[in-house]
């Protein structure tokens, strides 16, 4: 199925087309500039920074705000800036599972707002170890924004996501250059909240997730002290994510086949955690994430519908200059 962009209202200044300009361009020209600039996806960056105190270093937090039409997706990222000159103690850059790089609103805190994925390399989690030195982004007819992290020996990891003017799904790559450093494994670990936060306020779940080759759920009543784990086969392209007792807020992602060593996704009453490993020599990782406000079995649908176009999304996608 073809991914169809969502239709916009035509904005009040596409009908008005100022005389200067039409002077110096044929009026279907200026209506076609106007048009394309108002598809553009428009990106709002606000940050905020709570200083130092009791030998902790300041808390950065920054939020972009991807203005696709009528739609609003957003990235955040908070984290402590734990390196010299700002700070010269020992102190994690993220220092809980609530902090580090989520989406939102809506459905999409589900990929958990507050922590959606993290990166480990040779079992160390880069983005706790320090926060991300660089951060840009970029308007177009596609938002992008993209983080990199300092590694030993001159490397670099690169976190690049792209947020489509349909504002679905959400993609994201992450660009491993090793520099010196010998890679012995290489991990990226994903937090979802299917069906939303309900269990924290005493609200019953019934967490479920599926693949093509297997599924599993935690049901209200789940009587044993062990939750289960489905397995991510090297040729799965997808997950489906949900809750069987609020019927919404289901989530969905797509990720390339063949690329996978191991995966695995640990289930419970609440948060949900997907961990994939790659090969040593592996250096690019792509994902696609999806968030739905419709009932299951219609986001169900709706996520396999779009497989083939997020499979072949990302090789077309430019991320950040290729990288």
């Amino acid at each position: 199925m073809t991914r169809q962009s969502i239709l916009f209202p035509i904005p009040a200044s596409l009908l008005l087309v100022d005389a200067a300009a039409s002077a110096e361009l044929p009026e279907l020209e200026v209506v076609r500039a106007l048009m394309q600039d108002s598809f553009k996806v428009r990106i709002e960056h606000t940050e905020q920074t709570t200083p130092a105190a009791e030998n902790k270093p300041s808390l950065k937090r920054d939020l972009w705000s991807f203005q696709c039409g009528l739609v609003t997706r957003t990235i955040g990222y908070a984290r402590y800036l734990n390196q010299p000159p700002d700070f010269t103690g020992s102190f994690p850059s993220l220092a809980n599972s609530d902090m580090g790089i989520g989406f939102d609103p809506g459905a999409w805190g589900g990929w958990y707002r507050g922590n959606t994925l993290r990166v480990m390399l040779n079992g160390r989690d880069v983005f706790a170890a320090q926060p991300a030195s660089q951060t840009e982004m970029r308007e177009g007819t596609e938002g992008r924004l993209r983080f990199v992290w300092e590694l030993p020996e001159k490397g670099r990891l690169a976190l690049s996501f792209v947020v489509p003017a349909e504002g679905e799904p959400v993609f994201a790559q992450i660009h491993l250059a090793p520099g010196g450093m010998k890679v012995e494994s290489l991990e990226v670990r994903l937090t979802g909240y299917p069906g939303g936060f309900g269990p924290t306020y005493g609200l019953p779940s019934h967490r479920w997730v599926k693949t093509a080759h297997d599924e599993g759920g935690v049901p209200k009543d789940f009587a044993s002290k062990e939750f289960p784990k489905v397995a991510l086969h090297k040729d799965d392209a997808w997950v489906f994510y949900a809750d069987q007792e609020t019927n919404k807020e289901s989530l969905g992602l797509v990720l390339l086949p063949g690329k996978l060593s191991v995966g695995a996704i640990a289930l419970s009453n609440y948060g949900v955690g997907t961990a994939m490993s790659y090969p040593r020599d592996h250096r690019e990782i792509r994902l696609a994430f999806h968030a739905y406000d419709v009932p299951n079995e219609s986001a169900q649908r709706m996520l396999l519908e779009s497989v083939e176009d997020d499979l072949k999304s990302p090789t077309e996608l430019v991320f950040w200059g290729g990288k």
